[in-house]
């Protein structure tokens, strides 16, 4: 084939450059015999007759004014011909002193010279017609096909039998490219295939290790899959599982074993996912939540694409904290509205009476006026607390911690308290061995303070309060104590959460704004810590709170 379209090649690189030369000759023949002609005061008969008889071929001579009119012509009937003004051997004959002009027949099997010259008033055109390209191609195209049919027949000869001797070894090899190593030894005929036999070794060799490599990506790939927190679920778009990990089995369908070929239906059984599959499949995506009666698992889904085929990603991601946070948010909200809401209306109701004189009274007015002071402390307390309790959520434990001694802190604490204590008849007493913690001090006084002002508030007159400081296996634990009314089961559980109170009547009354305990839940997770209660109805109350110790 190479040899063949090198003839090919070479033909038609002669014809083109012999057909170039051809058109020059042409070329150069009409001006040589238009100089010779308007260089003499030859006549038109005379040039005619001197054309005819020193030629062997014909050419045509027309002489035109310069306004492109047809004065005489050799050939035709000068008389019936149109203006040539528009040719452009004329025009450049007239711009220039002489034009060339080149003109393809309608069948392109021949082509027309012009050369025309301006001498006076007058014009003199020149033209022959010679073969176009595509005749002298067709010229020498026989002899091409017969020199390419020689070449190919021999060619082909010889390249079959060096291809045989070619072969043969190399067959050998590919026959043992299965053992090939850079350590095994193979022979060859040809000297000249010793590279390639090395280089098919070291290939070999590399093939090896990009498999080695590709295979403990899939298992490293596999691994993290499966010790995802999150869940992931690939299927085609047939429904057939293509890969699960452990948790999404587990969140879904814990008693699922996977096989090859097992399908999406049965692995989930929840509606509201296969409506998301199908969601993706229309759309490229979705996404929902999925509640279990322990967790609610949010879901999203991509359609994706590959090798014309699609499938779905599942990505499963436990919520339940998350989804909860949000709804204690919602609460927190409401709440914060509602506890709001009451003192205000109080202090605009009352105040509104009093604008309007309806107490005219001294006595009304400070009983009134009281009301309203002591729902604005009520008031003010609340803000205060919302605002600690956002505080110790956005400060990082090591931002304002220092070391101090609790028992310290809680003597501190009960000498602020004691006023109320007597006020109610309730002993406080704060007992333990001093050592030191490293934590926020402020913080540390407002949980002594809101867990003793809880003891005191919610004791019986002439109770007692214990506070207990102990340190054991590197952790300070805090025991608050009574013997007042207590707390049933039925609340335990939600003790700490915002804006509770067991008892919503007793709390007004003391002035309590069912942030105390949260804000104690929230400053001992602050010191990395934990809190517990333990309490019982009409014997009293133990809170406990532990901390690491420095």
């Amino acid at each position: 084939m190479t040899v063949m379209l090198a003839v090919v090649l070479f033909g038609v690189t002669a014809a083109v450059f012999g057909y170039r030369f051809y058109r020059q000759e042409a070329e150069t023949e009409l001006t040589v015999l238009a100089t010779i002609a308007t260089k003499q005061d030859y006549t038109d008969e005379e040039i005619t007759e001197i054309l005819k008889e020193s030629l062997n071929y014909e050419v045509r001579y027309t002489r035109l004014d310069l306004e492109g009119n047809v004065v005489f012509d050799n050939m035709y009937d000068y008389s019936q011909l149109e203006n040539h003004s528009d040719r452009k051997e004329f025009k450049n004959a007239l711009k220039n002193g002489e034009g060339y002009d080149t003109r393809l027949s309608k069948t392109m099997s021949t082509t027309s010279y012009y050369y025309a010259v301006k001498d006076g008033d007058f014009v003199y055109r020149f033209s022959r017609e010679r073969n176009g390209m595509i005749a002298i191609f067709l010229g020498v195209v026989g002899l091409i096909a017969v020199l390419a049919a020689i070449v190919i027949v021999v060619a082909t000869i010889i390249s079959v039998k060096l291809s045989e001797n070619a072969i043969k070894p190399i067959t050998q090899l590919v026959n043992n490219l299965d053992v090939l190593d850079e350590s095994v030894q193979v022979e060859v005929e040809y000297e000249e295939l010793e590279p390639l036999v090395e280089a098919m070794k070291k290939l070999s060799a590399r093939l090896s290790r990009y498999i080695r490599r590709l295979k403990n990506e899939k298992e490293k790939i596999s691994l993290i899959t499966e010790n995802m927190v999150e869940g992931m679920i690939l299927v085609d778009e047939n429904g057939i599982l293509l890969s699960v990990n452990k948790s999404a089995v587990e969140f879904l369908n814990p008693s699922f074993v996977y096989n090859e070929g097992a399908r999406i239906g049965e692995l989930v059984k929840n509606k509201v996912l296969i409506d998301g599959i199908e969601t993706a499949d229309d759309e490229g995506f979705s996404h929902g939540v999925v509640r279990t009666p322990n967790r609610q698992i949010q879901f999203y889904i991509n359609k994706a694409t590959f090798n014309n085929n699609y499938g779905f990603m599942i990505l499963l991601v436990d919520a339940t904290d998350k989804l909860r946070a949000e709804e204690i948010r919602k609460d927190f909200s409401a709440n914060v509205s509602h506890e709001l809401k009451t003192p205000l209306t109080t202090i605009k109701g009352f105040g509104e009476m009093l604008e309007n004189g309806i107490f005219t009274d001294m006595e009304s007015v400070k009983k009134y006026g009281g009301t309203i002071f002591r729902e604005s402390e009520r008031l003010l307390a609340l803000i205060n607390d919302i605002i600690r309790l956002s505080e110790i959520e956005e400060l990082s434990a090591d931002e304002t911690a220092e070391e101090l001694c609790l028992v310290d802190v809680a003597n501190d604490v009960e000498e602020t308290l004691q006023l109320k204590a007597d006020s109610h008849n309730i002993t406080v007493s704060v007992s333990g061995e001093k050592f030191l913690v490293k934590a926020n001090k402020s913080y540390m006084i407002e949980l002594f303070l809101n867990l003793m002002d809880n003891a005191i508030k919610y004791n019986n007159e002439g109770g007692h309060v214990w506070v207990t400081i102990e340190k054991r296996n590197g952790l300070a634990y805090i025991v608050v104590k009574d013997d007042g009314i207590g707390i049933s089961a039925e609340h335990q559980d939600r003790i700490f959460e915002r804006f509770y109170r067991v008892d919503k009547s007793r709390s007004k009354q003391t002035g309590g704004t069912g942030l105390g305990l949260s804000i104690v839940k929230h400053i001992a997770s602050y010191h990395n810590g934990s809190i517990s209660i333990n309490s019982e109805i009409g014997e009293g109350t133990e809170i406990t709170v532990t901390i690491p110790c420095v």
